[in-house]
């Protein structure tokens, strides 16, 4: 009679008929970092302005990742994935750093680019060598490959651009077929 007592009454605030919910709360999207940015960056909320570059606030994972950015004012600017300890003051370009692998709003032989246009940065860590795809719309413009370490996504701005990064906070413009929105990474330990 008093097993079933006692069982109760020592795990009782442990042990329930009530199935439990074990499901854990779903992640934040990725989000632009205002500790990885340059001190002339203006952050507000999805939205970069002023002069330098932010990284992401979670490196990328994943196998196959995809952001968008939204040309909001046109100026200069730069997007893709760089490593946590490039320079963040002005342009992201591969020539000014060997560890960013971007796309330039000067570019030679990219489509025209203006306000409204979005940009798709696909990376794709899947296969050696580490390929990162740009898209505007969905006609692919642009591809580099010799990516190497852990990367962050990139943004970057100068001459008054404005642009506003998506990591999936909004619906996607184009995503293409096998890629995701980027996994915020987590620390097990």
């Amino acid at each position: 009679k008093h097993r079933g007592a006692s069982r109760h009454a020592l795990m009782g605030c442990c042990w329930s008929s009530e199935p439990a919910d074990d499901t854990p709360a779903p992640l934040p999207p990725v989000a632009l970092s205002s500790q990885l940015c340059a001190t002339e960056i203006k952050l507000e909320d999805r939205t970069i302005s002023g002069t330098g570059s932010v990284l992401g606030d979670s490196a990328i994972l994943q196998d196959k990742g995809y952001f968008e950015v939204t040309i909001r004012k046109a100026g200069a600017f730069a997007i893709g994935v760089a490593a946590k300890d490039c320079p963040l003051e002005g342009l992201l370009t591969p020539d000014k750093a060997a560890t960013a692998w971007t796309v330039t709003s000067t570019q030679p032989g990219l489509p025209p680019l203006q306000e409204g246009d979005v940009i798709g940065c696909a990376i794709d860590q899947a296969d050696y060598p580490v390929q990162v795809y740009f898209y505007k719309g969905s006609s692919l413009v642009h591809q580099m490959s010799g990516i190497r370490g852990e990367v962050f996504p990139a943004v970057s701005v100068a001459d008054g651009a404005s642009l506003v990064a998506n990591f999936g906070q909004a619906d996607y413009e184009h995503m293409p077929n096998g890629f995701g929105p980027l996994i915020r990474s987590v620390s097990m330990l």
